[in-house]
């Protein structure tokens, strides 16, 4: 099973659901077969996309990201469930290289040069390279990578025409936030921002 986490307007509830998913199926298998069978349930970290409805939100943290990880394996119950989390890092570094502009392009090629190198091969990929790089260089990944942007702002990818155009993914994301906000008020939170508090 594949799922997201870190999704806008994420609750502890919605993890729940993941770990009560797979510990259901392989509960179910047992119905069925006799004997436990194993369920793997693949956890990514969502990073928000250019040209989607998400586009405006900020990606969540190395720290929820973990917390959320410690979270649901701590509420498996049933010993055949194995829960992957997709890397963290892999999932930051594709947060800067997705949504950052041309002045993060200094950064590329200086942890090219200092050795980065096949980082889609986890034994290859040297996260310290790369945070190293952009540090050094003064390349603020918090703000191109955790930072919500107002729907007015230019977008580093604006000038590539997409099939539903700017205006189509506005809506979107109007829908979206009008969504989480009933949600907020069915769970009586003022914003259901997917915090480690809950």
């Amino acid at each position: 099973m594949y799922f997201l986490i870190g999704l806008p307007g994420e609750r502890p509830v919605d993890l729940d659901g993941i770990v009560e998913m797979a510990d259901t199926i392989v509960q179910i298998s047992k119905e069925a077969t006799g004997r436990y069978k194993e369920v793997t349930a693949s956890v990514s970290n969502f990073v928000p996309k250019p040209h989607t409805p998400y586009q405006w939100n900020g990606m969540q943290t190395r720290d929820y990201f973990k917390w959320a990880g410690q979270y649901m394996r701590s509420r498996v119950r049933e010993r055949s469930v194995r829960l992957r989390q997709h890397d963290i890092e892999t999932s930051m570094l594709e947060g800067i290289l997705t949504r950052g502009d041309r002045r993060v392009s200094p950064g590329l090629y200086e942890a090219w040069r200092r050795g980065a190198r096949l980082d889609s091969w986890q034994e290859c990929f040297k996260p310290a390279v790369w945070w190293g790089a952009f540090k050094d260089l003064g390349i603020d990944v918090d703000w191109y990578t955790h930072r919500p942007r107002p729907v007015g702002e230019r977008l580093p990818w604006d000038h590539v025409n997409v099939k539903k155009g700017r205006a189509y993914l506005e809506k979107e994301q109007d829908r979206s936030l009008i969504q989480l906000g009933v949600m907020a008020e069915a769970t009586g939170r003022e914003g259901a921002t997917g915090s480690c508090g809950g």
